[in-house]
C-alpha cells in the first residue's frame, strides 16, 4: 500500500457512515481520519457552501485512511430526512453501514428507515453510540431500544466507563477497561461499582456470538461460557452474515472509543465482495457536478482492476465509454491514480450521461446490481424563471441536479402547465434551488402549485346553441339543441346522436361534438376541465349556404354552456389515499391531525415492533405542506406515501374561494 500502487481487495474496508442529522458522523469520520494521520482542518466532508451555512452534511462525501495496513473508505451520508437520498444508492457501494447514534437523543426515525434498507439487502451493520460525554447521554436505554428493535442479535462489544466524565470505555468480551490517562490509553479492571451491569451486558454479547456457531451453542447450552478467543473467532463471521450487530461506544469530540471502532473495522468487518480476476464491471454510487471538472462519478470497483483509459459499456444507454480521467477523493480534494483494484472506490471524470445507479462493464461481460431505489419523494413544489433568460437554461440545469441527486423528481404538468418539482421537504427544495444558482447560475422561484380541479354538473338539462350570423355576404348558420346529463365518477365523456330526419346532416355532427369538448376541456365554472358528462345531440337546424363545420362548433359550445347553466355545475377536487406510518403512541394525533383536513380514516394496522400504519383518503389541498408538518407533529418519526384515489365535490363554502380566485385571475 501507499503512494499510487492499488490495495490488495482483501485490505480494503468500505463503510457507510449512517443515522439521524446531528448524531455526530462527519465529526466521528474526521477524528478517525485525523488519528489516521490525515489533515482535516478547514473540514474534510461538509465542504459545500450550503453545507457550511447550515452546519451538517447535505450529500454524500468520500474520503479515505490507511490503518494497520488497510484502507477505509468512508462514505458519509446525509443524515437529515431533507437530504436521505443519498444514502440509498450508496448502500451497494458499502460492505458495512457504521450507524451513528446519538446517546442523549437515543434512536431516532432515520435509523429505523436505512436499517431496515440495509436488511433488505443484506448489508452487514454496526453500532456506534456517540457523545456519551455529554451530561445527557445514555447507554443502557439506547442498547435496550436497539435490541427491542432489531432483536439479540444486536450486541454490546463496548460499553462506557461511568461515573463523573467520561474517561474510557470497557471491552466487554475481555472484561477489561480501556481508559485515557494522562493522554495514554491504559488498560484496567472494571470499575467494581459497574461489574453487575458489565456482566449482564457481556452475557448478552456471549449470547449474541454462540448464535453463529452451532458448536459453540452447544456449548454454552451445556452451561459452558466459552473462552474470548474463541468468541472472537466468531465475530467477523457474524458480522459478514448480518447474523451479528455489535454495538460500541464512545466520543468522536473527546477522541475516546474511536481508536477501538477503527480496529474493529479491519479486523471483523468484511472485505468488498469483488472478484480480482473477472472481467471489468463497475458501479456508480454517486453522481457529483463539479464547476471546474464537470460530472464527476463515484464508483465501485465490482470486479476487475481499473486502470486508466479503460473502456467500459454502460448497461442502461449502451454507450461505450472511456475512463480517461481517474482520482481517488478526499472530500473535495481529487488525486489522480492510474489504477484501482477490484472492491475499491475511485471517482471519474467527464463521463457524459453515466448516472446514478448505472453499472458499467468491459465489452462482452456483464454485471448486474440490484438498484436500492430511495423513497419516492412527496413534496411537492412549483417552479418559474425569475427572468425570461432564465427559461431555456431552467430544464437542463434541473436535469443536471437530478442527476447529482436521484431522489429528486422533475415533471412537467401537462394539465396545469406547471414545472413541478417533487422533493423530500422544504430544506430539499432550498438546497436544490441554492445549488441551481451557484453551480448553473438559474434563478428560480417558488409559485402556488395548482390542484388537478375539475368541474361537472349537479343534474340534467337541456341546452340550445343558436350561431346565426347573415350579415350580407356568406354567412354562419348551425342550431343545435343537445341534453345532457352527469356520469357516475371516472366514467369520463360520452357523446351520443339521437338526429332524425337529416335536420342536421351527418358532416356537421362531430363538428358539435368537437365544440362540445372544446368547451368542456376550458371549463365553465372556474376554467377547470368538465368530466363525467353525457351529451345527447337530439334536434338542430342547417342553412342550405350558411351552415359550415366552424358554425356547428360554435353552436355546439353555445348549447354546453346554456345546458350546464340550467344544470348547475359544481367543483371536484382530487383526494389522495395517504399512508402515514408512525410510532404507537402517536396513533391518535395523527387520526385526529387527518381528520382536521377533512380527512376520512380508513383504519390502522401493524407496521413493525411500535409503529402504526394510518390509512386514510385526504384532499390534495389539504395535503401541500403536510410533509413538513408530519415531521413536526412526529419530531421527524413519521414518514407518509400518497397516491390519487379519486375526485370528489368540493364543499360549497371552500368552491366559492376557488371560483372567485378564478375570476379575479382571469
Amino acid at each position: 500500500m501507499g503512494g499510487n500502487a492499488p490495495t490488495p481487495t482483501d485490505r480494503i474496508r468500505n463503510v457507510l457512515l449512517v443515522g439521524h442529522g446531528g448524531t455526530g458522523k462527519t465529526t466521528l469520520a474526521e477524528t478517525m481520519m485525523a488519528t489516521a494521520g490525515t489533515d482535516v482542518r478547514g473540514g474534510l466532508f461538509d465542504f459545500e457552501p450550503e453545507e457550511r451555512d447550515k452546519g451538517h452534511s447535505m450529500s454524500l462525501a468520500v474520503a479515505s485512511f490507511e490503518w494497520r495496513g488497510h484502507k477505509v473508505n468512508l462514505l458519509d451520508c446525509p443524515g437529515s430526512a431533507d437530504f436521505l437520498g443519498d444514502a440509498f444508492p450508496a448502500l451497494r457501494a458499502a460492505d458495512v453501514a457504521l450507524f451513528v447514534v446519538d446517546a442523549t437523543a437515543g434512536v431516532q426515525a432515520q435509523h429505523d428507515q436505512l436499517w431496515e434498507a440495509c436488511e433488505a439487502i443484506g448489508l452487514p451493520r454496526i453500532v456506534f453510540v456517540n457523545k456519551l460525554d455529554k451530561d445527557n447521554a445514555h447507554y443502557q436505554p439506547i442498547l435496550d431500544a436497539l435490541r427491542e428493535r432489531a432483536g439479540k442479535a444486536v450486541a454490546p462489544v463496548l460499553m462506557p466507563v461511568a461515573g463523573g466524565e467520561l474517561s474510557g470505555v470497557i471491552d466487554l468480551l475481555h472484561f477489561t477497561a480501556v481508559q485515557k490517562v494522562d493522554g495514554q490509553r491504559v488498560e484496567s479492571e472494571v470499575p467494581p461499582g459497574m461489574e453487575e451491569v458489565a456482566r449482564r451486558n457481556r452475557d448478552a454479547l456471549v449470547e449474541a456470538i454462540v448464535e453463529v456457531d452451532d458448536a459453540l451453542l452447544e456449548r454454552y447450552l451445556e452451561g459452558e461460557i466459552p473462552e474470548p478467543k474463541e468468541l472472537a473467532e466468531c465475530f467477523a463471521h457474524g458480522v459478514a452474515t448480518s447474523s451479528f450487530f455489535p454495538v460500541l461506544c464512545g466520543s468522536a469530540t473527546q477522541a475516546i472509543g474511536h481508536r477501538l471502532l477503527m480496529d474493529f473495522i479491519v479486523e471483523e468487518c468484511p472485505p468488498p465482495a469483488a472478484e480480482p480476476g473477472g472481467p471489468l464491471a463497475l458501479y456508480v454510487a454517486k453522481t457529483l457536478s463539479d464547476p471546474f471538472v464537470g460530472r464527476i462519478n463515484v464508483l465501485k470497483v465490482l470486479s476487475g482492476t481499473l486502470r486508466q483509459d479503460a473502456h467500459a459499456i454502460d448497461a442502461r444507454t449502451g454507450a461505450d465509454l472511456r475512463l480517461h480521467q481517474l482520482f481517488a477523493l478526499q472530500g473535495k480534494e481529487q488525486a489522480p491514480v492510474t489504477e484501482v483494484s477490484a472492491g475499491d472506490l475511485v471517482a471519474v471524470a467527464k463521463l457524459d450521461d453515466v448516472c446514478t445507479g448505472d453499472v458499467l462493464a468491459e465489452k462482452g461481460a456483464s454485471a448486474e446490481v440490484e438498484r436500492v431505489a430511495p423513497p419516492e419523494p412527496f413534496h411537492r413544489v412549483a417552479l418559474e424563471p425569475t427572468s425570461a433568460g432564465d427559461e431555456d437554461k431552467l430544464s437542463s440545469a434541473l436535469a443536471r441536479i437530478a442527476e447529482e441527486d436521484p431522489s429528486l423528481r422533475v415533471e412537467r404538468d401537462a394539465e396545469t402547465h406547471q414545472l413541478v418539482l417533487r422533493t423530500y421537504g422544504p430544506g430539499h427544495v432550498e438546497l436544490t434551488l441554492a445549488r441551481m444558482q451557484r453551480k448553473f447560475g438559474v434563478s428560480v422561484r417558488q409559485v402556488p402549485l395548482r390542484l388537478r380541479y375539475r368541474e361537472t354538473l349537479r343534474g340534467a338539462a337541456t341546452g340550445v346553441g343558436r350561431h346565426v350570423k347573415q350579415s350580407g355576404g356568406h354567412g354562419q348558420y348551425g342550431v343545435c339543441t343537445i341534453e345532457v346529463e352527469p356520469l357516475p365518477r371516472g366514467e369520463g365523456f360520452v357523446f351520443a346522436d339521437r338526429i332524425v330526419g337529416g335536420v342536421i346532416p351527418g358532416t356537421y355532427i362531430p363538428s358539435v361534438e368537437k365544440g362540445v369538448r372544446d368547451t368542456m376541456a376550458h371549463g365553465v365554472l372556474a376554467g377547470y376541465p368538465v368530466v363525467d358528462v353525457k351529451v345527447t345531440l337530439v334536434d338542430g337546424k342547417t342553412h342550405s349556404v350558411d351552415s359550415s363545420d366552424m358554425a356547428f362548433q360554435m353552436a355546439g359550445s353555445l348549447a354546453f354552456r346554456d345546458a350546464a347553466d340550467k344544470a348547475g355545475m359544481c367543483l371536484l377536487e382530487p383526494v389522495m389515499e395517504v399512508g402515514v406510518v408512525i410510532p404507537d403512541a402517536l396513533t391518535g394525533d395523527v387520526m385526529g391531525d387527518l381528520s382536521s383536513r377533512r380527512g376520512r380514516i380508513l383504519g390502522t394496522e401493524p407496521a413493525g415492533p411500535g409503529r402504526t400504519t394510518v390509512r386514510a383518503q385526504v384532499p390534495e389541498a389539504e395535503l401541500t405542506s403536510y410533509v413538513a408538518e408530519l415531521r413536526s407533529l412526529s419530531s421527524g418519526s413519521g414518514s407518509v406515501t400518497l397516491r390519487y384515489d379519486h375526485h370528489a365535490e368540493v364543499p360549497d363554502n371552500i368552491a366559492r374561494k376557488i371560483v372567485e380566485a378564478a375570476s379575479a385571475a382571469t
